[in-house]
């Protein structure tokens, strides 16, 4: 494979910092170096506010000595400042006491060859960025709206491994994501977005005019009594759980006393129509890695089948505990899911509303917190457009919602799977999911306050 310069960089980068961590007497070690070079436009009120490129390199190192086990970064990345942040480091783990059930990193020799999501069309995006971004805001106002706020961001991400256990990688992808807001009149919005590693998926437009029909349709909110309520989750909101259900199959999650998957493998926790798997590495995936931070290969983990519980996520240390092999998901102190995906359903979202005779249809959500880890429950808070429906037809857009549950139950009672599958990712939800609309029975809404 013929390396680019920004290839030789990092992968030289992360072989000479595992030679110094070695040579200064490391027992273990794995050295990440990764690059990221972000474009970001941001606008408000139908205008460009600000516009701005940043790269950022650094590189992260995982050691152990004599059992004792250390993690630490650093973006000084000349020769000598590595060799003193690696010094510090070791140093500090003097003081740690020995891990008593202690793993060491696998042994195993990577692919050769990156993923092939990766888009040039999208990398060499120079000042086009603010056309895509004048595109989305413009058929928000084409949709309804009278003005529109958001940002655009694109990524082009670059990651090397060199690990003691002789794991040698590397990899690189290309990203963007739009998440736009609009406004109609007096408080009625509506939100859009457009996620996508490839230019050719990205579609900034679809989004404005999702926002800015929202925003329209949310105009003159009425009143409504607090109750139980069919809820129907579009993606947006729905990738927000299911998230939520993906950190939850952590193992870490599960010793920590912070899951309400505890001693669940192989029982029934949702309905058959649903399947949820961890995809490290598939065309489209926001966050695919070809390697995890241990330097063992990723691949499909079935997390929940047909509503079974099959696996837990695991790192090498939380694998060798549960008697069990990595599932090549390490963050190397807690291990996570790559990417989220949910398997299609047969429902339009037509069809899901006229499924409904008391419901809620919810197209946006923030401020989702756990009141309890163990039992699953939490609240979430309905943002922008939210309707009222009744008799399998949206009634009138209402304002105030608190939607009060536990996932638990929430899985056991998701009634329709959507076929409208997109890919989600922004600052609700943190790991990407691919999601189609769902229909949980029985929620219970009560008037948000403040």
């Amino acid at each position: 494979m013929v390396q680019g310069s920004g290839q030789r960089d990092l992968v030289g980068i992360a072989e000479s910092g595992l030679d110094q961590a070695l040579a200064l007497g490391a027992d273990d070690v794995s050295v990440i170096c990764s690059s990221n070079r972000e474009k970001m436009v941001r606008f408000s009120n139908n205008s460009i506010t600000a516009v701005k490129e940043i790269d950022t390199t650094e590189i992260f190192f995982y050691l152990t000595k004599a059992r004792r086990r250390i993690l630490g970064s650093t973006s000084d990345l000349n020769k000598n400042g590595i060799k003193e942040f690696l010094g510090r480091l070791l140093n500090a783990a003097t003081s740690f006491k020995a891990t008593k059930q202690f793993t060491n990193l696998p042994n195993q020799r990577l692919p050769t060859n990156e993923h092939s999501d990766y888009d040039t069309k999208l990398s060499d995006i120079g000042d086009e960025i603010v056309e895509l971004a004048n595109s989305s805001m413009q058929a928000s106002i084409s949709s309804g709206a009278k003005r529109a706020s958001g940002s655009l961001s694109l990524h082009d991400e670059s990651i090397a491994i060199r690990t003691s256990g002789g794991a040698e990688g590397f990899d690189k992808r290309t990203k963007a994501l739009l998440n736009i807001r609009a406004f109609a009149e007096g408080d009625s919005s509506g939100h859009g977005l457009s996620c996508a590693t490839k230019l050719s998926n990205f579609d900034p437009e679809r989004a404005g005019t999702q926002a800015g029909s929202y925003a329209k349709r949310s105009k003159k909110p009425l009143g409504w009594e607090e109750g139980i309520y069919d809820i129907i989750l579009t993606p947006t909101v729905a990738a927000d759980l299911v998230q939520l259900v993906g950190s939850a199959s952590s193992a870490f999650a599960v010793e920590s006393g912070l899951s309400f998957l505890e001693g669940q493998v192989d029982e029934k926790v949702a309905v058959d129509e649903l399947t949820l798997r961890d995809q490290g590495c598939t065309p489209g995936a926001l966050d695919s890695r070809v390697f995890d931070d241990e330097g063992l290969t990723t691949h499909e983990n079935l997390v929940i089948k047909k509503g079974i519980l099959k696996t837990y996520l695991h790192n090498s240390t939380t694998a060798k505990r549960a008697k069990k092999k990595s599932t090549s998901n390490a963050g190397i102190i807690e291990p996570s899911p790559w990417n989220l995906l949910v398997d299609t359903g047969v429902y339009s979202l037509e069809e899901m509303i006229k499924e409904v005779k008391k419901g809620i249809l919810i197209t946006n959500n923030w401020y989702t917190r756990f009141q309890n880890y163990r039992s699953g429950e939490y609240s979430t808070i309905p943002r922008d457009a939210t309707f009222l429906i009744e008799k399998g037809q949206i009634k009138h857009p209402i304002t105030g919602v608190r939607i009060s549950d536990a996932l638990p139950r929430q899985l056991r009672n998701i009634t329709a799977i959507g076929i409208d599958r997109t890919w989600i990712e922004w600052w609700e939800v943190s790991t990407p999911v691919f999601t189609p609309s769902l229909l949980i029975n029985g929620a219970r809404a009560t008037k948000a306050v403040g």
